[in-house]
């Protein structure tokens, strides 16, 4: 039998070549790669006279280099590549095999036809890393492989000679001199564009974890020097933030930042597969709180050395992106793939749903998280060969079953990502309740949420594959009774894994947290007693009370209401004051039993002081209040709430004792001043009751209300007294926390002030009185 075989028309060249390498972008990213992958540490890409008929495109790296064997066998052998075959290096030296491992970024033998992209003829100039190298040069006119396509590709000759010297200081590496560059191709907006899309190429912690060395790409388009100076010039009279300069010019080096340094607080999740494919860590934070940690067998037997990060980007979190950027997040990207620390596109760019998220997220909305709240990157490491780039370099990942257990997201799919995106979204959206957009929200203030974070905890640690687990042990302080099953639940998993994994420390902390439950269950009980017996005392309040209907803010409750209004009170104080006092002390007896600082122990009574406040103040005007006084702020009249309290409520309190000593107290309102706005009236009556109780203490008789509009946006209100007044080596420390002249706790005008910041206003005192003194609030909408 006769043997036949293929031949290779020129036009082969087309084909791998700049019909593969899709656009100018992808043929600078290939060539970048290959710097790369040839052992550099730098790469310097200089656009010279870019804008006149004599532009030249200059590639110069500080690799290895390459010798007439290496051109002959590596570099003119199509579609051949020695980095797949893993011979690219067996020439090493020992020094070099003791250094870890660097992965290549490509591995399809045709990268090196992206200068076809770029102009019709290559220079290349080559000095191999060995003694008594020679320079080599290999000349390349692009345009014969286009004159007839009858000839065969390996018949189109290349020329080759040996140099005496070159225009380049290196000691080793490899120049690319492309010129015959067509007019049109370059232009300020594409060398931005081209910045841009090359910050993103490498991932960000590239090699500072596996080699000493960082890689560094520098930018030179020497005939766009004068107009970056302008750029930054306005930058820096606009004061824009670093990222804005970085955008906005051209030359320089390339730089990635890397989220965690940008100090974004918000929720990060992290999925790992480990090199060996056995097991899976999965580890979420909110901000700077720990939520948990696991360990568990991986169940994708295709995957192995991959590690996904997610983090959502809140509201705060995208305009802090924006402020330090200087680019708004959606315009950066989103999802972003890495092989051996370089991206595969098209995956993060604008616009891009190659992985399906936003797709899915449509499909569930307001359950499922899509790319404008989402930021973050894949990133595959090692051979990892089914996980491959495909040869169109835009078109992003072949589709292997292993591509399809990392990224699959389509509907009855089971991917690394989805597994990984669920686990987000079910903090996020179950947890939080989308709570995380507020700037203020923090979960461990947030008790409702943390109920919520038991539950959902309790059930991922019921999954059986397991290994081991983590998770914030504060948890365990919000214990309510409708929650025991869960807590309950819990401990139960967590004692299973310890003893499966024989995890002593694990069992420790199991047992310490069994101790903790049992603990709080009996506070609760004895807390549900006590609130059981001022229900009693509540109920008896009515008869020291006035029967009349009025229709303000504060009336003198009608009897017939008063009990369902008593047990509004009651609600409150079991489900909220009596609630957070039981945590507060049970954390303030682990501080005393592990020798916390005094500080924090300060802190904690203070926070018991303030709800026990609470609990005082709700019991006096809780039947004379016209609003609910469950609800957390009101909209009112500020003004009108204040005059009120102080005349339908504070003076008739007849079984306080500063009422029997007659107190005086008036307001100067000017006619028509009003002051709506948002409040919280338990905190403002805690401001006033303060104030008007050190004007009892003080030994004052008359106390005056003064009204002042500033502004529409700004009410000033003046509480003077008759009292002894405040002496001046006191005056700068009377807000501050525990400093009092009497036996009182040195916690209520701390307390005001804390709340007058919280609210937006200040607080001031005048001391410069006859008699007496003068406290002056502005509140401020």
């Amino acid at each position: 039998m006769k043997k036949e075989f293929f031949k290779v028309s020129s036009g082969l060249k087309d084909l791998i070549g700049s019909e593969l390498i899709t656009d100018n972008f992808v043929a600078v990213f290939e060539l970048v790669k290959n710097s790369f992958d040839a052992g550099a540490t730098e790469v310097k890409l200089t656009f010279e006279n870019i804008y006149s008929d004599n532009a030249k495109i200059i590639i110069q790296d500080n690799g290895k280099g390459m010798n007439e064997e290496d051109l002959l066998t590596k570099w003119l052998f199509v579609a051949y590549s020695a980095k797949k075959d893993d011979t690219e290096d067996k020439e090493i030296d020992y020094r070099d095999k003791i250094q870890p491992i660097r992965y290549y970024a490509g591995a399809k033998g045709v990268g090196r036809f992206s200068c076809d992209r770029l102009g019709r003829y290559l220079n290349l100039i080559s000095i191999k890393k060995e003694p008594k190298a020679k320079i080599e040069n290999i000349f390349v006119d692009w345009k014969k492989f286009e004159e007839d396509q009858k000839k065969e590709f390996i018949t189109i000759p290349i020329d080759h000679e040996v140099l005496h010297k070159t225009n380049y200081k290196i000691k080793h590496g490899t120049i690319l001199e492309i010129t015959g560059i067509n007019n049109g191709d370059w232009n300020r907006e594409s060398f931005i564009k081209l910045k841009q899309k090359l910050s993103k190429l490498i991932r960000p912690d590239l090699n500072k974890s596996s080699t000493k060395d960082e890689f560094k790409i520098i930018l030179n388009v020497p005939d766009e020097a004068k107009n970056d100076e302008i750029e930054i010039d306005k930058g820096r009279a606009k004061r824009e933030p670093e990222g804005y300069f970085h955008y906005h010019t051209i030359n320089g080096e390339i730089r990635n930042f890397i989220f965690d340094e940008l100090g974004i607080r918000t929720t990060k999740i992290v999925t790992s597969i480990d090199a060996s494919g056995n097991f899976i860590e999965t580890s979420l934070t909110d901000r700077d709180t720990f939520i948990y940690k696991i360990k568990e067998k991986n169940k994708y037997s295709l995957l192995q050395d991959v590690t996904i990060t997610l983090y959502f980007l809140n509201q705060p979190a995208k305009t802090i992106f924006s402020r330090r950027m200087g680019i708004q997040p959606v315009e950066y990207g989103s999802l972003f793939v890495y092989k051996n620390g370089f991206r595969l596109y098209p995956y993060g760019e604008r616009g891009d749903d190659s992985l399906g998220v936003d797709n899915r997220a449509v499909q569930g909305y307001n359950r499922y998280i899509g790319l404008r709240n989402l930021i973050g990157q894949i990133d595959i490491q090692g051979q990892n060969r089914e996980l491959r780039e495909a040869t169109s370099r835009d078109a992003g990942m072949v589709k292997t079953k292993t591509y399809f257990q990392l990224v699959d997201t389509s509907p009855y799919a089971d991917s690394i990502l989805l597994t990984t995106l669920k686990r987000l979204e079910k903090y996020v959206v179950e947890v939080t309740q989308w709570g995380i957009n507020d700037e203020g929200f923090e979960i461990e203030n947030d008790k409702a949420g943390k109920e919520r974070l038991v539950k959902l905890i309790s059930n991922i640690f019921d999954d059986k594959t397991l290994v081991s687990i983590d998770y914030n042990k504060d948890i365990a302080n919000i214990l309510d009774q409708k929650e025991d099953k869960s807590a309950k639940r819990l401990l139960a998993n967590v004692k299973r894994i310890a003893i499966e994994s024989e995890d002593k420390q694990l069992l420790t902390d199991a047992k310490k947290l069994e101790r903790k439950i049992s603990k709080q269950t009996k506070a609760l009980e004895s807390a549900t007693e006590e609130l059981r017996k001022k229900e009693e005392e509540g109920k008896s309040l009515k008869s020291e009370l006035d029967s009349q209907e009025s229709e303000t803010l504060f009336a003198r409750a009608v009897l017939g209401s008063e009990t369902k209004e008593l047990i509004s009170i009651q609600h409150h104080i079991y489900r909220h004051s009596a609630q957070y006092i039981s945590n507060f002390l049970n954390l303030l007896i682990d501080s005393i039993n592990k020798d916390a600082p005094k500080d924090k122990l300060l802190d904690l009574a203070n926070k018991i002081a303030f709800e026990n406040k609470k609990v005082i103040t709700l019991s006096r005007f809780v039947s004379k209040a016209n609003f609910d006084t469950t609800t957390t702020k009101i909209k009112a009249d500020l003004v009108k709430f204040v005059n009120e309290y102080v005349t339908n409520v504070y003076l008739e309190y007849k079984h306080l004792a500063v009422n029997n000593h007659n107190l005086s107290i008036t307001h100067n309102t000017p006619k028509g001043v009003k002051y709506e706005v948002s409040f919280k009236p338990i905190e403002l009556i805690i401001i006033l009751d303060n104030l008007l109780t050190n004007a009892f203490v003080a030994k004052a008789k008359n106390v005056t209300l003064n009204w002042e509009k500033e502004s529409e946006s700004t009410m000033i209100l003046k509480i003077r007294d008759d009292g002894i007044g405040i002496p001046d080596k006191n005056v700068d420390k009377i807000f501050d926390f525990r400093f009092t002249t009497t036996n009182g706790s040195g916690l209520g005008l701390y307390h005001a002030k804390d709340i007058i910041n919280k609210m937006g206003g200040t607080i001031a005192v005048n001391n410069k009185l006859k008699t007496g003194v003068e406290f002056i609030i502005k509140f401020k909408k």
